[in-house]
């Protein structure tokens, strides 16, 4: 292919390139670590020349300690800092191997002060939170953690970025798979949290926003073991809970981790929805909904790597996932209104069934291989799922015998997915070139029936999709600027197939370019950071499907084969003193997939739910985070807003345009008993996309942690939603003719964590994946 012909021939340019530039330069490489051996992230390392001592070039250390400085010309000398670490002086060589920075402390009597290094920076294109040694230790779970990193929210389970959405997940390098993987780690083994908003060219295009997080160094060698007993309690008096156990072997380069959780939950859903058609008439359908989502899942992986020496290390994993026993139910009851007149009322009961497998493998090499770094990875995933849906309905029209309907659809969706990544790394001119590339090819059949007969159609389609990928990133440091530029080349095969005949008109080709750039600073004690980025969006495979599948009487969704991805640019800019941190942001956005709503069949009470591209509009937002200390109290303070300039028609009043803002005040107080945490969040009214809250909504959480035997034994207890004040009532606008009222009731969950560990630390494994953005479609 061309396009690949290119990548090869850009390849062997720049391999060109670097050994020209070895024979007129030297470049100095190495490694920063503490006094324990750890790697040291962030450190200074600066260029001086002699005898004066002036400054002539400077970096910062990566995540894993590890420098490349451009030292041209003799007589230089180089200089290793950061906060709270002895500075350390060395004579300029190409490898200058390890360079360890002891603690600085000052002993006062009993007491040793240190100084650290603070809580959140900015570091290149991200905003890095340590946590090791603090009281975000604490937290209880990795979703409460990242609840209380700046910028970053929980939102019923689903982890968000502010102003940036759904992020994309990183544990030591290796992409986060599904939740699983981020369930299997708990809050005491992390190191620090790193947040991106602009991601840069190596991440997939569909990316908006990443999430690093970085655990801390195994202990050693030996057996290790972590489980975790989870109970909680609702409002319902569901009682539900899951066992979490991770063990791991270490010897030497052999790395072996395992996995096995088990959980059995029940989550209820219970709701007001009131949708208005304005037609001729005004008809309202008002639906009171009480229903449950039941499960029970299985989860085991297995893990075995072995690192031949610093320069080498291979991997392999696998993972098996089953949810045997999944079993929604519920009632809605609903009347329909013309003018305020009582038409029709309807009562329906349905009840659920399916189960769900799902293997994923995953096999990696790192290494390097003299001026080269080498990262490869290939993914394969397999997921099947059977679902019964089965609804009773008895309904009644004004001045009309009752009448009953039964219908039984069953869905059978299976996907496939290989992919391989591979991604190099090298010196340049003074700083870092990364190039690479990725491909993925997917596939998803599906087949939907529904009884009786002639209601809706059935279907059986499939897709395939071929993605490949290539991208080059560069970054070095200019003084006391850092830079980054990147750029990224994805090209999409997409076919659709119904009842195995290839539809020309749903399928497509098409090649996005997709250019990154990033600038930071550390001006003392000020960091500053400037970024540019474009992404996509592409729908997923069942936004793409053609058939209709058949909710209750009243409702009907759909999908849309015709659908374009949605593009956006995005600027971000973000600085930072001490524990006070601001970030704003703007987006251009065009092709938004939005839900729409339309009459069903020409009834006025029956609507079609599908998805559709909406007009391009801009967004601006903008946080402030304040995060000092006073002694045992550790507040955290966080305002944002955005606002949007959404166009879409709707009837009488447009507020789609109205900013909305967050405030969030979380207080943890460190006393000697327990550790106590009392967080609150508010969100007011205003608008995001097509989706309006109509009513402010505030929450607050209670928290409660202890730890007997040395940290080997802990107990956590929480409250969730303490005082029952979290309802998200929200209209949902589907253009000038329909319209739906949103009203959730807040409910009260109260949980108990007691956990047991001995020997723990992060194993060794260093597979990074492929294929990220393909698995989350699928």
């Amino acid at each position: 292919m061309a396009y690949m012909n290119t990548f090869t021939r850009f390849s062997a340019l720049c391999c060109c390139a670097l050994l020209a530039h070895s024979m007129v330069a030297q470049t100095v490489t190495g490694r920063v670590v503490d006094g324990d051996g750890r790697p040291l992230p962030y450190a200074n390392v600066v260029a001086m020349s002699l005898p004066d001592s002036a400054f002539v070039a400077g970096v910062m250390t990566r995540d894993d300690g590890t420098f490349t400085l451009d030292a041209k010309g003799a007589g230089r000398l180089l200089r290793f800092s950061s906060v709270g670490y002895k500075t350390v002086f060395a004579d300029v060589k190409g490898d200058i191997g390890t360079v360890r920075l002891d603690a600085l402390a000052q002993v006062l009597g009993e007491v040793v002060v240190k100084s650290d290094l603070p809580k959140t920076r900015l570091k290149g294109e991200g905003m890095v939170t340590g946590v090791g040694g603090t009281i975000l230790e604490h937290a209880g779970t990795m979703e409460r953690l990242l609840d209380r990193i700046p910028n970053v929210s929980d939102r019923n389970g689903e982890i968000e970025v502010f102003g940036r959405g759904k992020p994309e997940m990183y544990i030591n390098g290796r992409k986060v798979r599904d939740k699983s993987e981020l369930d299997r780690l708990n809050p005491d083994n992390i190191q620090d949290v790193e947040v991106i908003t602009n991601p840069g060219a190596r991440y997939d295009a569909s990316v908006t926003s990443v999430i690093r997080i970085r655990t801390k160094k195994a202990v050693g060698d030996g057996f290790s073991l972590d489980n975790r007993l989870f109970g909680e309690v609702n409002d319902y008096g569901y009682l539900v809970g899951e066992d979490n156990l991770n063990m791991n072997y270490r010897a030497g380069g052999l790395d072996v981790g395992a996995t096995l959780r088990a959980n059995k939950w029940a989550s209820p859903d219970p709701k007001t929805i009131e949708q208005i058609t304005h037609l001729e008439d005004t008809w309202r359908q008002h639906s009171e909904i009480d229903q449950v989502y039941k499960d029970e899942s299985l989860y085991a992986r297995l893990a075995v790597s072995y690192m031949f020496n610093e320069n080498h290390s291979v991997g392999i994993s696998a993972s098996y996932r089953r949810q045997p026993w999944n079993k929604p139910h519920g009632y809605m009851e609903s009347t329909l209104m013309q003018d305020d007149v009582q038409t029709e009322q309807l009562r329906s009961d349905y009840t659920g069934s399916s189960q769900t497998t799902t293997l994923q493998g995953n096999a990696y090499y790192t290494g390097k291989i003299g001026r080269w770094n080498i990262d490869f990875n290939t993914d394969w995933m397999y997921a099947k799922t059977n679902s019964t849906m089965n609804t009773v309905e008895d309904y009644t029209e004004t001045g009309q015998p009752t009448e009953h309907n039964d219908v039984t659809r069953n869905t059978v969706p299976r996907s496939n997915l290989i992919a391989s990544k591979l991604v190099l790394t090298t010196p340049l001119l003074g700083g870092e070139l990364s190039f690479g590339g990725e491909y993925s090819y997917s596939t998803r059949k599906s087949v939907y029936t529904v009884m009786p007969k002639g209601i809706i159609d059935d279907d059986r389609s499939r897709t395939e999709e071929g993605l490949t990928t290539a991208f080059v990133e560069y970054g070095r440091q200019f003084g006391l600027v850092a830079a980054q530029v990147g750029l990224r080349y994805e090209y999409v095969d997409f076919d659709y197939y119904e009842d195995g005949v290839r539809k020309p008109e749903q399928s497509k080709t098409y090649g996005d370019l997709f250019p990154s750039v990033a600038f930071s600073a550390m001006l003392g004690k000020v960091g500053l950071q400037l970024g540019y980025s474009a992404d996509i969006r592409r729908p997923s495979y069942d936004q793409l499907r053609s058939n209709i599948n058949y909710d209750n009487r009243y409702t009907y969704e759909g999908g849309n084969p015709f659908l374009q991805p949605t593009k956006s640019h995005n600027v971000n800019f973000a600085a930072s003193y001490k524990w006070l941190m601001f970030s704003a942001g703007f987006s251009h956005i065009t092709d938004p997939i939005i839900q729409y709503g339309k009459t069903y069949k020409d009834d006025p009470a029956v609507a079609l739910f599908t998805e559709v591209n909406g007009e391009a509009y801009d967004n601006v937002y903008a946080s402030l985070n304040l995060r000092p200390t006073f002694g045992f109290w550790h507040p955290s303070l966080m305002l944002g807003v955005q606002k949007q300039w959404f166009k879409m028609d709707v009837y009488g009043h447009n507020p789609l345009d109205n900013p909305l803002a967050t405030f969030r005040f979380d207080n943890t107080f460190d006393a000697k008993l327990c550790e106590i945490s009392f967080n609150m969040s508010c969100t007011t009214t205003g608008a995001e996309e097509n989706y309006y809250m109509r009513k402010p909504s505030f929450r607050a959480d209670l928290s409660l942690y202890k730890s007997f035997l040395k940290d080997k034994l802990s107990l956590s207890f929480y409250v969730a939603d303490l005082f029952k004040t979290s309802k998200n009532s929200v209209v949902t606008y589907y253009g000038a003719m329909r319209e739906s009222v949103y009203e959730p009731k807040a409910l009260r969950n109260i949980n108990l964590t007691v956990r047991y560990k001995f020997n723990v630390g992060s194993n060794k494994y260093k597979g990074t994946g492929a294929g990220a953005g393909q698995k989350s479609r699928l």
